[in-house]
């Protein structure tokens, strides 16, 4: 038996079960309120309200205090689904850690498992997920206050669509899950996933704007299915999240926007076994997914990061014997000397300016300069705005030849072949496919796309085996890059100087 905790901005859901093969038996849920502003988005706002009322909750409901798995979404927690060549685990680590690194995050930890492989392909599909040394130990910290052993970390969204993946029966499926004010969609086209998004629905459920919102989801789906030219038509959207009458209500409203939308509420997998209450599932999908076995084929979040603090460790004990005490104190004096030489010198300064700001006519000037200093800040507030404008306006990215030449040229380094398929206006997405016979020369490729300023983001999916024109074998994947703001005047000027 294992238990998984889901965090959410609004509760603690708990999943007290086990995994079995592709599914999980479900012996009991929990769930209880957040105290209120503790959570957001997955990063703990207040430590001592949440480690009380994570201890009452298993106080109340006798949990047992060890195999815990938290599952979280949230932005300090990325996650991403890796299609890579079929390598050995060592190797797979390697290419994971060298994929998935943040410079944003301080310390960043990575860890990854297995979801399937291809033998006759040579490919396999991993889950990726990346964090800061600091957002995993914050975490392992409040549940040991609480009385809890972590057992592992994992991202929700991810962890459903590997449990939602084996309903689909092959069919083109769009799930969303409502969790409080977070709406994630996840896309399968043909059982295969595609895409997935997180937003924030602004209207409460039941009115014709959340229906509208939902229906927005719906659309942004559409067109990334356009883009990657899957022309299969939505079979099925299933929601979770909402009770059945709010599903009914908000399938009513979806059909006067478009007739064409099939809604309904989501249906529990027959590999997923409840105890009891069964109809409970559309609102635990994240933990009853964090309680399906994963794969043995693994590197786990708590691992990776003890044996990151490890290194840590033994080169801070280096670090003490390379710096003999001698020279530490040698330095200290030489500091404290500077700064006493430092310290008369200004007081010395300081007592002279005091003395030349006395005078009564640079007071008389001062008084003068404050007056005119005031027109000229009203007036520049105004320019400022106008400024500002301007910049928003130059900013908009345009996609024209130079963007399609930065792609050609750097494709053309590296000896692959790019087909531009689409871009999207509204988003300034640039949709194109890359080729090649070696899966490492795309890898470079992509690799300095994600260096470019052009890209304020580039996501790929889906390496698939082909044939290039010479007949020999190769490789293709779907590229999709979110173009930057272009600089602006003001920009290329600071960039000169």
């Amino acid at each position: 038996m294992s238990v998984t905790v889901f965090l959410s901005n609004t509760n603690i859901q708990i999943v007290d079960g086990s995994g079995t093969n592709g599914g999980a038996k479900v012996k009991r849920l929990v769930s209880v309120s957040v105290p209120n502003g503790a959570v957001l988005n997955g990063v703990v706002m207040d430590e001592t309200a949440l480690v009380l009322a994570i201890k009452e909750c298993w106080k109340l409901n006798k949990l047992p205090k060890s195999n815990v798995t938290l599952i979280l979404n949230s932005p300090q927690l990325r996650a991403n689904i890796i299609n890579m060549p079929l390598l050995p685990d060592k190797k797979t680590n390697e290419f994971v850690q060298r994929e998935s690194k943040d410079a944003r995050f301080e310390k960043s930890i990575s860890a990854w498992y297995l979801v399937e492989k291809d033998a006759k392909a040579k490919t396999q599909k991993v889950i990726s997920e990346t964090a800061d040394a600091k957002f995993i130990n914050t975490y392992v910290d409040i549940f040991n206050r609480a009385g809890i052993r972590l057992l592992d970390i994992h991202d929700g969204v991810t962890l459903a669509i590997n449990l939602l993946k084996g309903a689909t029966r092959n069919k083109t499926v769009v799930y969303m899950i409502l969790d409080g004010t977070s709406l994630v969609t996840i896309f399968f086209s043909k059982g295969q996933y595609f895409y997935h998004s997180t937003k924030r629905v602004f209207n409460q459920p039941g009115s014709s704007d959340f229906a509208k919102e939902i229906f927005g989801a719906i659309s942004e789906i559409r067109q990334f299915a356009s883009a990657q030219k899957l022309d299969d038509a939505i079979e099925e959207i299933q929601f979770a999240g909402l009770g059945e009458q709010q599903v009914v209500r908000l399938s009513d409203d979806m059909s006067d926007i478009d007739s064409n939308i099939k809604l309904s509420a989501v249906v529990c997998p027959s590999y997923v076994k409840f105890k009891e209450n069964s109809k409970q599932f559309p609102y635990f999908v994240y933990p009853i997914a964090g309680i399906s076995k994963i794969s043995n084929v693994r590197v786990d979040i708590m691992t990776a990061n003890r044996k990151a603090e490890d290194k840590f460790v033994r080169r801070r004990k280096a670090l003490r014997w390379i710096l003999p005490a001698g020279g530490f104190l040698l330095m200290l004096v030489l500091t404290y000397a500077a700064l006493l030489t430092v310290n008369y010198l200004k007081q010395s300064r300081l007592k002279e300016l005091n003395r030349e700001n006395s005078v009564p006519a640079i007071l008389e000037n001062v008084n003068r300069y404050e007056k005119i200093s005031n027109v000229i800040t009203e007036v520049g507030a105004r320019q400022g705005g106008l400024n500002i404008l301007h910049q928003y306006l130059d900013s908009y990215p345009i996609p024209d030849y130079e963007v399609n030449k930065i792609i050609s040229t750097a494709a053309n380094k590296y000896g692959v072949t790019v087909i531009f398929n689409s871009y999207n206006a509204v988003n300034g997405v640039f949709s194109i496919t890359a080729q090649s016979e070696e899966v490492e020369k795309i890898n470079q490729f992509i690799a300095e796309l994600m260096t470019m300023d052009t890209f304020e983001k580039v996501d790929y999916t889906g390496y698939n085996a082909i044939k290039v024109k010479n007949g020999e074998s190769g490789w293709q994947i779907n590229v999709v890059c979110s173009l930057s703001a272009r600089k602006t005047e003001s920009d290329k000027a600071e960039a000169g100087a």
